[in-house]
């Protein structure tokens, strides 16, 4: 699955669901609420090992009906109890099938969760019955979504019709009574019958398809394939197709609904042949599935990976414009999704604990596409950003092994640790391997796992008996240990003796993972030392053991640069300062993208004049766009008037899409008027939409100074897919302008705004009120628009408006509260950990303490300016 959030990765099944719900959790340094226990997989002694599904589908009363019949194999003789998980089912009826021999007795419960079947006699080992359910389902309140016209009236008078299925990660049990956990994988037959006008999709291939007198007809899809519920999957609607004939006799197309066409689904999904050729190669397997459909729709929340039919949220299809911005990215998740068309479709993860067997894989296997089709500068700076996006929640949220037990949802698992965090240590195993050992036991792996349930020694093992290495301790220390090595190191060198000596400590020992956690351990991995004399690089290799180390090797001269680990090949921080000279240049001849990443970085924060100005020069002349993109990242952080001065130059000149909205967003903070000038220049000459919302909300910081007038016009205006609309309306929002608060007011409101972008009105709304100290019962009323909402998107938007630091929780969150029972568990979850924090503000002192750190950064900036001048002034005597 990507969801990665869309400032960096999917929003991803985001990519990549990253990054989307770590605010909002339990204290600082919790990884979940207390009371969380510990999940295991399901006893199957009877299993299911078939499914039929025979609905009728009425997409305007948002209803299904019909009948699901397990096939049911008997693991143990005599066994007598099945459990299925089933919400909200009406008209429940469940017997057993006559297969000639008579149907088999059997009682039942229901408690609208759960169904209990208790069979009258047991069954011999291997033998096999059928278990039927009739029921209706009308208006679930997840796994299965419609959309109609009829539905929404005004609200949403061009609204799609269809409805489709979405189920990561225990979902399915909204509408489809099933074990609904990645263990129970039966083959699927689907019966779904709807309108005869409308296209209907499902998992596997088409058998047939039935007209019936009523205007309806019968589709008929079957999957041979095992396929757990998660992935479970059919797609109904007034659907645009773009046929892509075939890729290694693998039928491929492209669905979406009428608000786009086939040139965007070409735009968008026009690279998967060429993605499926070097994914078989690359794993040296054929494509599993005999299909690879791909749907498009609005507000489904990132993409996932349904065995043979994948779904996407239509805010990833491209138009031209977008296309600038976001084409790298969308091939990115396309990568991401077909990836699991192995690590997780054919080779499935036993329970959730081990989901990194499928995040953590089909994220790095974006690093490879980056390195074989891209080259090398994307790769390393891939594997740059995934571990940076994992530092970020391991060093501010919550340090957790990647495999663990102790959740209370098991969609808790997909943040930063889960899908960058474990690629990142998978590139760190193939660093220790070498490539041909790796990618043998991992093509091995496929072979011998293939239509199997894994857990993660399952693969260790494998990796283990190709390679012929003892991996326990490798694995206990990055898959089942918190935390990473925290690098500090130093570097001298000996002009006498010509010889230079590396200082390495790992600063992470003894710090403590969290609530209730273990510190985080000294890792063992070998790291690679280069030193340049005169042009001439070398390299060494070391042994990383212990707390601290010393190395000393004869150099020949004082070296020009010196690197630690200049492949990226060990997961790690690095804190590294090797002096001036060193580093200027590095910023210049450093052959690979990381050590001139390395060198701003380091230079930024420095933050003197002279040196910021080095980085200025290079602008212009720097090859990669991603070296100057984590450039003016690190200008943005370091914020003295030599760095917005930089800033604003970079704004001026910049000029691909690729680094524009990041650049941009990179000053969001800053309240600087040369800035704001600079930007309101680039709006003028047009922006594409990402970086236009993203300059949008640049000036909404600007609070005062905000050119409120035009901010109101482009929140005003619709856009694509309402990307532009929506950083306006945040903009408002960020602007604490009480003329703003009218305005988001009439935005959240049905059928004035794009519904793409009502979300960031409620948002903006909810940010507002707060800032404009109005209280909480306020902020609640004048979100409640937003709750009339046409789909998920706009509730959860208001609850973003009443986040951690959103404010005393007297009254506002009642909304909350009486949502708790329209919710799934992952949903609810959330509201739990919103709540939590809520409760923790303390908003009064915050407001208070923040105002006084503005005041402080403001005073700081003019004296670091002043000394920055007088600095400059005896320079030049």
């Amino acid at each position: 699955m990507s969801d990665r959030h869309i400032s960096r990765h999917h929003f991803g099944c985001t990519h990549h669901r990253r990054e989307h719900h770590a605010h909002g959790r339990g204290a600082a340094g919790e990884f979940t609420l207390p009371g969380a226990r510990r999940h295991y997989p399901p006893d199957l002694e009877i299993e299911p090992v078939h499914l039929d599904i025979d609905l009728r589908v009425d997409l305007g009363a948002r209803e299904v009906r019909g009948t699901v019949t397990h096939t049911l194999r008997w693991n143990r003789a005599g066994a007598s109890r099945l459990e299925l998980h089933a919400i909200d089912l009406l008209e429940l009826a469940v017997e057993g099938v006559d297969e000639g021999a008579g149907a088999p007795e059997l009682s039942w419960t229901y408690d609208g969760e759960r169904v209990r079947v208790c069979f009258a006699e047991g069954a011999p080992r291997g033998e096999t019955r059928k278990l039927a359910l009739r029921y209706r389902v009308r208006e679930p309140v997840s796994g299965l979504f419609f959309a109609s016209p009829e539905h929404y009236g005004d609200a949403w008078a061009d609204a799609p019709r269809y409805a489709a299925t979405d189920h990561e990660t225990e979902r399915a049990r909204h509408w489809l009574p099933t074990v609904d956990l990645p263990s129970v994988r039966p083959t699927l037959a689907f019966h779904l019958r709807a309108d005869a006008a409308l296209t209907i999709l499902a998992n596997g291939v088409l058998e047939s398809e039935e007209a019936h007198d009523d205007g309806t007809k019968t589709a008929h899809w079957v999957l041979d394939q095992p396929c757990p519920s998660y992935l479970t999957c059919f797609a109904i609607g007034e659907f645009v197709r773009l046929d892509d004939g075939d890729c290694e006799g693998v039928e491929l197309a492209y669905f979406c609904t009428r608000a786009h066409g086939p040139a965007h689904l070409s735009r968008s999904f026009g690279g998967t042949a060429e993605i499926m050729r070097w994914m078989t190669a690359r794993l040296g397997q054929p494509f599993p599935f005999p299909k690879y459909y791909q749907f498009a729709l609005p507000h489904f929340g990132g993409a996932m990976e349904n065995i043979s039919l994948v779904s996407w949220d239509d805010g990833f299809i491209l138009d031209e414009a977008l296309a600038g911005e976001w084409g790298r990215l969308v091939d990115q998740i396309n990568v991401h999704e077909m990836a699991h068309s192995w690590f997780g479709d054919r080779v499935v993860c036993r329970d959730y604990a081990h989901a990194w067997l499928k995040e953590s894989w089909a994220t790095y296997m974006e690093v490879c596409w980056f390195e074989d089709v891209l080259g090398r500068d994307e790769q390393l700076y891939e594997l740059w950003l995934n571990a940076q996006s994992y530092f970020r929640e391991a060093d501010s949220r919550y340090r957790r092994p990647i495999v663990t037990r102790d959740y209370h949802s098991s969609f808790e698992l997909y943040d930063m640790h889960l899908y960058p965090g474990g690629a990142a240590r998978l590139h760190t195993l193939r660093g220790m391997l070498g490539d041909e050992l790796f990618w043998e036991g991992v093509r091995t792996y496929l072979r011998e796992y293939d239509q199997k349930v894994v857990e993660t020694d399952d693969f260790r093992r494998v990796m283990e008996q190709v390679s012929g290495r003892s991996l326990g301790q490798f694995f206990d220390q990055w898959f089942r240990s918190p935390g990473y090595p925290e690098l500090e190191v130093e570097f001298e060198y000996d002009d006498a003796s010509e010889r230079g000596t590396f200082t390495i400590k790992q600063a992470q020992v003894g710090k403590d993972a969290g609530k209730g956690g273990a510190e985080v351990p000294v890792f063992a991995f070998p790291l690679t030392l280069e030193w340049t004399v005169d042009g001439e690089s070398e390299r060494a290799q070391v042994d990383i053991e212990r707390a601290q180390h010393g190395f000393s090797f004869d150099m020949g001269g004082e070296p020009d640069q010196v690197r630690v680990d200049p492949d990226f090949a060990v997961l790690h921080k690095l804190e590294f300062d090797p002096g001036t000279a060193k580093l200027e240049t590095q910023l210049v001849e450093a052959p690979d993208v990381l050590g001139r990443i390395l060198a701003g970085r380091v230079l930024a924060k420095r933050g003197k004049p002279a040196q910021i100005a080095k980085l200025r020069e290079r602008w212009a002349q720097e090859p990669f766009w991603g070296v100057r993109l984590e450039w003016a990242k690190a200008l943005g952080r370091r914020r003295s008037q030599a760095c917005v001065e930089a800033l604003v130059h970079a704004v001026t000149v910049e000029a691909d899409l690729r680094v524009l909205e990041g650049l941009l967003r990179s000053c969001a903070e800053i309240r600087d008027e040369q800035l704001a000038a600079a930007v309101v220049e680039r709006l003028r000459r047009r922006l594409p939409p990402r970086a236009a919302a993203a300059a949008w909300e640049l000036l909404g910081n600007q609070r005062e100074a905000a050119p409120f007038d035009e901010l109101e016009a482009a929140a005003s205006r619709d856009s694509y897919n309402g990307v532009a609309q929506s950083g306006a309306l945040r903009a408002l929002g960020a602007t604490r302008d009480s003329r703003a608060l009218g305005v988001l007011i009439a935005r959240t409101k049905a059928g004035l705004t794009d519904n793409r972008a009502r979300p960031a009105a409620v948002q903006a709304l909810g940010e507002l009120a707060r800032r404009l100290d109005r209280g909480g019962r306020g902020r609640s009323k004048r979100s409640s628009a937003s709750w009339t909402a046409p789909r998920p998107p706009l509730p959860r938007g208001a609850c973003g408006g009443l986040g951690p630091g959103r404010g005393p929780c007297d009254g506002g969150h009642r909304r909350p509260r009486e949502l708790r029972g329209q919710l799934t568990l992952q949903d609810a979850v959330r509201v739990r950990q919103i709540l939590s924090g809520l409760r923790k503000a303390g908003e009064p002192r915050l407001t208070a303490a923040e105002k006084q750190i503005e005041g402080l950064r403001e005073q700081l900036r003019k004296l670091e300016a002043r000394v920055e001048a007088l600095a400059a002034a005896d320079d030049s005597e």
